[in-house]
């Protein structure tokens, strides 16, 4: 089964988020950096939502982030890719490290963003 690629993935977050106008008021004034870390690949990602945008860039640990998620690529394709079922087992299987308040903000985002 050939995935999509991890910057897609986060892409498509990204498109998710701004086109749901009703989550403005969740994302607003919440600037947070979210590290990614894929135990089964070499690649990093960094996850920043500000002013109501989700970007992504390639990420290295000595950068500051809020929060950091940790797991299997396929974890993490179910974590972000939108549906909601799947969203939820996902979220059993990975790690999550950083503030509580932040950890509930981000999964009410990517709860929102599920199609």
């Amino acid at each position: 089964m050939q995935m999509i690629g991890m910057g897609r993935l986060l892409f498509e977050l990204g498109e998710r988020l701004q086109g749901k106008a009703h989550l403005r008021f969740i994302t607003a004034g919440w600037e947070r950096r979210i590290g990614i870390v894929v135990d089964d690949s070499p690649s990093q990602w960094q996850l920043t939502i500000a002013k109501g945008i989700a970007s992504w860039d390639v990420w290295t640990e000595d950068q500051p982030a809020d929060l950091i998620i940790r797991g299997a690529e396929k974890q993490m394709h179910m974590l972000f890719g939108g549906d909601e079922l799947v969203y939820v087992l996902a979220k059993e299987k990975v790690q999550i490290a950083g503030p509580l308040r932040d950890q509930l903000k981000l999964d009410t985002i990517l709860r929102l963003t599920c199609r």
